[in-house]
């Protein structure tokens, strides 16, 4: 038998970024200071704004990234960065491409206490989301705080047999995973929904999250 000459394409893979911000041991530790004392003026900054995917966990108004704080200043420098880099590579843009480009965010911070989660829920009028990690909290338990995303492909699963239970990167099936350690920046698509299991821990879990956008300052010709 003749053998046949065939390719295969990763047609919907979905690009998920991690990357470790450089220095963020003493980074985080100013960030916690001054996330308590942000928290700690009551509603002040808070976002106004009820969620009821939220539960148990304070979350401060979107203009994180605007405040002044060198700490603040240094974690943004670096998620930008990172965006900037993953959206030149990922379309394949020449700098006076990249040059041309605004980028927009919103971003907040988020406490959790013990029992706090945040169930299933996407980023809309967003492109790209981020959450970098302050402190993952200290839980014994290992599906505490765990970031779950679910596949975009919501049949993807009707049928399992031994021809598909095994794909491997980038054609895997089903929910992702994904434990946050201290310093670890991920970007992913907006449109990708996920959860956050309910935390089980004495010190709060502290995250850093971000939605950004981008528009063409000169539409290209």
């Amino acid at each position: 038998m003749s053998s046949i000459n065939a390719s295969i394409n990763p047609m919907y893979a979905v690009p998920l970024m991690h990357c470790l911000i450089p220095g963020h041991e003493s980074l985080n530790v100013e960030l916690v200071k001054l996330f308590f004392a942000l928290e700690g003026e009551g509603d002040r900054h808070r976002d106004r704004e009820p969620r009821d995917t939220q539960v148990g966990i304070f979350e401060s108004n979107f203009y994180l990234h605007k405040r002044t704080e060198a700490c603040v200043s240094i974690l943004f420098g670096n998620i930008k960065q990172a965006i900037f880099s993953l959206v030149q590579g990922i379309n394949a843009y020449s700098d006076s491409q990249m040059a041309n480009i605004r980028f927009e965010m919103h971003s907040w911070f988020h406490i959790t206490r013990n029992g706090g989660f945040q169930s299933s829920h996407r980023h809309p009028n967003a492109s790209w989301s981020a959450i970098y990690c302050v402190d993952p909290g200290d839980s014994d338990d290992p599906q505490s705080g765990i970031v779950r995303f679910h596949d975009p492909k919501s049949d993807s699963m009707m049928y399992m047999d031994p021809a598909i239970a095994n794909l491997q990167m980038p054609y895997r099936l089903g929910a992702f995973q994904l434990t946050h350690k201290p310093g670890q920046l991920i970007v992913f698509p907006s449109y990708l929904v996920h959860e956050v299991f309910p935390y089980t821990g004495r010190r709060p879990r502290i995250v850093v999250a971000l939605n950004s956008w981008a528009q063409w300052l000169k539409l290209p010709a």
